[in-house]
């Protein structure tokens, strides 16, 4: 939907000085006799009715006493007149940056209602900013390098930065919304392991569930839809000392895609600093930077990550129980995840990445997800 503004918003101002010449005016006084009432300089009173000099809170005070207008009055009349020329000089400079618009799929953006559509490319720029939160395009990548977040994507798709930093502000924005208690390292352990029986859930019951139990913990869950040009499949960062936050994209629609991805991220918070900055892009190199964020040490964490899902998701030894019977058929697997309190599709997942199962056998057992 285009923005039409429905608040006023005139696009002229005038400076606080013709007012005062009006008032002047009116009650038959010149600029000399205000500057002996009021004890401002005669120089000083006609640089503000010439435009030339603001009306300072102790000048307002004054022409209050003098005049019978309120300080309030006079102070509001320039404060209007200085944002008016403020936001002026603002446009003139974001004007030269209307091609950055270019450089994002902003109708998959507003498609999503993460923007509003505006008809005016200058009004669409400022609103693209106030998403993401800066002042121009300079500060994009000064926020992106504060950002301390650890992510799953996929080598496979095409990466843009841009819509990767897009679709990570939009799971910040939602965060935000979400009261958590402080976080607490054990009652987040105790949560990831209530949130087990959510696997055999519908989605739509199951994510208010998980975010609620993981709130008390101190961590916010939030499912944002994947866009255009960006494969990610999960996020993990902190919002402050007390409060983490994990974004998950439903990427694969199915339950033991999501439920990898979310014990994956779970593992970045417990495990790993809560300032350090790492990507997994499957072996490959960082999609958001070239440098050294790409190491061997942050492909350690993510194996580490990887081997704390799958162990909170099964435990190591009732795995290898399981597959030391070598009976992979339907019924087995449905008795074993009943056994585990777990959905059937985790399990034929991990039979899966681990080889005991081809990668297009029983994914009927697999649930769809979706927003």
């Amino acid at each position: 939907m285009t923005n039409q503004h429905s608040e006023f918003n005139p696009d002229y101002s005038y400076h606080p000085g013709i007012f005062l010449e009006e008032e002047l005016e009116v009650k038959g006084m010149t600029q000399a006799e205000l500057a002996k009432r009021s004890g401002i300089t005669a120089k000083t009173i006609n640089s503000i009715i010439k435009g030339s000099a603001s009306i300072s809170s102790e000048t307002a005070v004054i022409l209050e006493c003098v005049l019978g207008k309120s300080a309030s009055y006079w102070l509001g009349l320039d404060s209007q007149y200085q944002i008016h020329k403020a936001k002026g000089e603002n446009d003139e400079l974001l004007s030269k940056e209307i091609s950055f618009l270019d450089e994002l799929d902003l109708k998959c953006l507003i498609k999503e209602r993460w923007i509003e559509q505006f008809t005016d490319r200058l009004e669409q720029l400022k609103e693209l900013y106030r998403f993401f939160g800066v002042a121009s395009k300079k500060q994009i990548p000064q926020v992106w390098s504060q950002l301390e977040v650890s992510y799953r994507t996929s080598e496979k798709f095409q990466q843009s930065h841009l819509h990767i930093l897009a679709w990570l502000r939009r799971g910040e924005l939602l965060a935000h919304q979400i009261k958590c208690s402080p976080f607490d390292a054990k009652k987040f352990k105790d949560a990831l392991l209530n949130c087990r029986k959510l696997t055999v859930e519908e989605f739509s019951d199951m994510r208010i569930k998980l975010q609620e139990i993981c709130a008390e913990a101190g961590v916010a869950v939030v499912c944002v839809p994947e866009i255009k040009k960006v494969s990610t499949s999960g996020a993990a960062r902190w919002l402050d000392k007390n409060k983490a936050m994990i974004q998950l994209s439903l990427r694969g629609k199915r339950d033991d895609k999501f439920w990898f991805n979310f014990y994956h991220e779970a593992g970045h918070i417990l495990l790993h600093g809560r300032k350090e900055q790492f990507i997994d892009n499957n072996g490959k190199a960082n999609p958001l930077s070239e440098d050294s964020y790409h190491t061997e040490e942050n492909r350690f964490k993510e194996k580490e990550a990887d081997e704390f899902a799958a162990n909170y998701l099964i435990p190591r030894k009732d795995f290898s129980l399981f597959v030391s019977n070598s009976d992979f058929s339907e019924s087995s697997i449905c008795q074993f995840a009943k056994t585990q309190g777990i959905a059937p599709g985790i399990v034929v997942g991990q039979l899966q990445s681990r080889g005991y199962l081809d990668w297009s056998q029983l994914n009927n057992l697999k649930k769809k997800y979706d927003f």
